[in-house]
């Protein structure tokens, strides 16, 4: 009886393992076929721009190489240079004859829903391009979606003195003084765990993590398979989330009562300048209306405080708000709270060149100081 067990338990054992063999091999296939038709889909959403990067402070950038076209809310194509930025490829060490301006800033710079050469550091190239005079002026776009003040100091203090910069430009909008936990990319914030503080304007009201992070996270986001069924799940927290939460969590911190806020934005954007100035270039806000503003000719208290801010710390600063207020009833300016269309986008590019020419920030003839705050 013994051996006839034994003879028995030989079959089971094989069994199994052709079994698992065959839900490993299952497996595999699905996963293979997910990369494959991510590889020429690139997924679709923002979420494909980004990597995570825990060894930089910064937290995460855009994926050098990718390329994503995305249809809503409008047919855009995405594509990141090979330095991990959205604009053509820069050398490294500035050439001769070149003055080269850095702008700073998330989704706004980035250029979200408009087209690379539609967005206004593009647009602000273009401008100083069509004069002859000397030097000719690059404008390196250093925007990456879901950015705040954090990012951007220290994405800038790690990567933007090597491009040489004679000037800095960072984009303030009013979502800058926000919790940052739902503009950060979802999954690519659960793969960085818990954030600092310092990213978060009011860190003693930070908002807890939607779902667990750890190591078994990060080995499930490796695979194509475990993390869409993540995304799927993430998606249902999101949409379960209060929406009385969501609307005070993007309510614009642009009251006197928010000094938490605004000493944190302080904080950050002395920290750009100082690397800027280490640099040998200058620095200056410009200052992004959002769609409340345009409606409400009392609003204007976040630009008020950036231009007290500038003279406070010696900065200047570009108020946009009156340009787009008097060109809003004739053009539609924003797509969405804070976002440009393209019109945006160029107004805030004419606003920006005359500005910087006006206040001796860019070589060559001044011209007038009629707009831009």
């Amino acid at each position: 009886m013994a051996l006839n067990r034994r003879g028995q338990t030989k079959p089971l054992l094989l069994r199994v393992l052709a079994v698992s063999i065959g839900v490993a091999v299952g497996l595999a296939s699905v996963e293979l076929l997910l990369r494959t038709l991510e590889g020429a889909s690139e997924r679709g959403d923002l979420r494909a721009l980004h990597v995570a990067r825990p060894d930089r402070r910064w937290l995460y950038g855009l994926r050098p190489g990718a390329d994503v076209r995305i249809q809503a809310p409008v047919d855009v194509r995405y594509r990141i240079n090979d330095g991990g930025f959205r604009d053509r490829n820069h050398p490294l060490r500035k050439p001769q004859g070149v003055f080269r301006i850095v702008a700073l800033g998330d989704s706004v710079t980035f250029g979200y829903g408009v087209e690379e050469e539609e967005s206004y550091s593009k647009q602000l190239e273009a401008i100083f391009a069509r004069r002859s005079a000397p030097p000719r002026v690059e404008v390196l776009n250093f925007g990456v979606g879901g950015y705040n003040a954090y990012n951007e100091a220290t994405q800038f203090a790690d990567l933007g003195p090597s491009y040489g910069p004679d000037l800095v430009m960072v984009q303030f909008c009013i979502n800058d003084l926000n919790d940052p936990t739902l503009h950060f990319d979802r999954q690519t914030r659960l793969e960085l765990g818990r954030l600092p503080d310092a990213a978060f304007p009011n860190a003693a009201q930070r908002l807890p993590l939607a779902s667990p992070s750890g190591p078994l996270l990060r080995l499930c986001l490796l695979l194509h398979s475990c993390a869409r069924i993540h995304s799927q799940l993430a998606g249902l927290d999101a949409r379960s989330t209060d929406s009385a939460a969501l609307e005070r969590t993007f309510a614009p911190r642009d009251g006197p009562e928010h000094t938490t806020e605004w000493s944190w934005l302080r904080a950050r954007y002395r920290e750009i300048a100082q690397t800027a100035s280490e640099a040998g270039a200058r620095f200056v806000v410009l200052a992004f209306p959002f769609e409340a503003q345009l409606a409400d000719p009392e609003r204007r208290s976040a630009q008020r405080q950036l231009q007290q801010m500038g003279r406070e710390e010696g900065w200047q600063a570009i108020d946009l708000l009156p340009a787009f207020r008097e060109a809003a009833p004739s053009q539609r300016l924003l797509a969405d709270a804070w976002h440009p269309t393209a019109a945006g986008h160029r107004l805030a590019a004419e606003v920006v060149a005359r500005a910087l020419r006006c206040r001796g920030l860019v070589p060559g003839e001044l011209v007038d100081c009629d707009v831009g705050g």
